[in-house]
């Protein structure tokens, strides 16, 4: 019986096995043949959406810009599609989205039972509320909160406000952009997401100075960052290594106009700067692609400044630890 046991227990291993190398770089290949990476955003100011010419940009564009430098050598070479939260981990797994971007949160149901997984923290955020200004009590019976449908933000606020004993009533609506419309329209007093989407929001859409206060309630972490197959540990790595270099850049020094003429001291500086011949082999990446990272979109400060900058929203947990922030990256050796 014991011998049963062991044989059938080798036979599962050897199965799964077989399955992760069947996988097992299924998506890079994709990616060469296609020449595109797709990724996914949900249209978020400061991260992801498209300017009045029709160009993607944003924080998480920049870092699908990022992965289409290390593996096609061309940082343009990038589809971005609008996406629900409830549907992107739907597209991750037929294989629509390559990433799914879109101010994802990490929760263990989303890296353990959608078919996807979370490479890497790009972006440390919480959830928080935004109200009218003169709007007298956010939480009371009259009150009515947006909150977009499927996501996070609609189950913690659900959450909070059962400990809070607060009668407010809840308008979830099926998309971000539909949650801000009904608010700005007054459907709603009070509006809740990531704190930096609202701060975005009130940057872009404030009908005038003042007309919306952005609340100190903060009731979640919401660590944020792209999601990808749980099949395809190839895949994994490059999107995570991919994220991880302009935050290493940043603390190393290296940015846009410097990537090239900085002289390299130590084996890391080497490689970011595409010196060490063989790095990136084992991702079927030439040695080339870090430097092609930080050239194309910068390093960390650099992406922050160019998307969110603009919109007010300092840097705070997403500065590097050694200036007291939550961005810390392994080496890169």
């Amino acid at each position: 019986m014991l011998f049963r046991l062991f044989s059938f227990g080798v036979i599962l291993l050897l199965i799964q096995s077989v399955a992760s190398a069947a996988w097992a770089g299924a998506v890079l290949d994709r990616v060469l043949a296609r020449g595109k990476v797709v990724c996914g955003v949900d249209q978020t100011p400061g991260f992801g959406g498209f300017d009045n010419r029709g160009v993607p940009v944003g924080l998480e564009v920049d870092l699908c810009r990022a992965i289409a430098a290390a593996v096609l050598n061309n940082p343009q070479a990038i589809q971005v599609q609008r996406v629900t939260t409830k549907y992107k981990f739907h597209a991750l797994a037929e294989g629509e989205l390559d990433v799914a971007f879109g101010m994802t949160t990490w929760t263990f149901d989303r890296d353990t039972s959608m078919m996807s997984t979370f490479p890497v923290i790009a972006f440390h955020d919480g959830q928080g509320f935004m109200k009218w200004s003169d709007l007298a009590d956010p939480w009371a019976s009259s009150s009515t909160i947006c909150v977009q449908s499927g996501t996070t933000s609609a189950s913690a606020l659900q959450e909070y406000l059962i400990r809070r004993q607060s009668p407010a009533k809840v308008l979830a609506l099926s998309s971000s952009e539909e949650k801000f419309n009904a608010f700005a329209e007054r459907r709603c007093g009070v509006v809740t997401g990531d704190n930096t989407e609202l701060a975005a929001q009130k940057s872009r859409r404030a009908i005038m100075e003042g007309a919306w206060t952005l609340l100190d309630t903060i009731i979640s972490r919401e660590p944020l960052g792209p999601a990808v197959i749980n099949s395809d540990p190839e895949w994994f790595a490059i999107v995570r290594w991919s994220v991880l270099v302009p935050i290493i850049a940043e603390a190393r020094g290296l940015g846009r106009e410097n990537v090239d003429t900085m002289v390299a001291t130590d084996a890391e500086m080497r490689r970011l700067k595409g010196e060490e011949p063989g790095f990136g082999a084992s991702l079927r990446l030439d040695p080339g692609w870090a430097r092609r990272i930080i050239a194309a979109i910068g390093n960390y400060g650099e992406i922050f400044a160019r998307n969110l900058g603009p919109l007010g929203i300092r840097r705070g947990q997403n500065a590097l630890w050694s200036d007291g922030g939550l961005l810390y990256a392994p080496p890169l050796r």
